[in-house]
């Protein structure tokens, strides 16, 4: 692997962590003004409720991820086949084609040494 396709690589996988965590943020300050809106509950209560919503949203972005990633592969699954299918009927005319030209080409050849004898 050259230092370029590493550094690449590198980048996206501190992409990945940076989104991370930002999504995590997200979620924490999310829940905590959601908890603190609630009347009448303690301080320890309210910790509470901000992790367990924390945890849930935390928990939905990584659903949301997976089923993302997953219709991904699906999509570029149906594309590699198509691609195969096009590649293989190109492939096909391609043959036929040439096959054509050969027996136009041998045709001529031949009514041409015909016309001479």
């Amino acid at each position: 692997m050259d230092a370029s396709h590493e550094a690449a690589l590198g980048l996206h996988q501190i992409e990945g962590f940076l989104y991370q965590e930002a999504n995590r943020r997200e979620a924490h300050r999310k829940a905590r003004e959601f908890a603190w809106e609630l009347p009448g509950l303690t301080t320890d209560q309210r910790l509470m409720i901000e992790e367990a919503y924390a945890r849930d949203q935390v928990e939905n972005a990584r659903q949301v991820t997976r089923h993302i990633a997953e219709r991904i592969r699906q999509v570029e699954a149906r594309h590699e086949a198509r691609h195969r299918r096009f590649t293989r009927e190109a492939a096909i005319a391609m043959a036929v084609v040439t096959m054509g030209l050969i027996g136009l080409c041998i045709a001529v050849i031949l009514g041409t040494a015909a016309g001479r004898a």
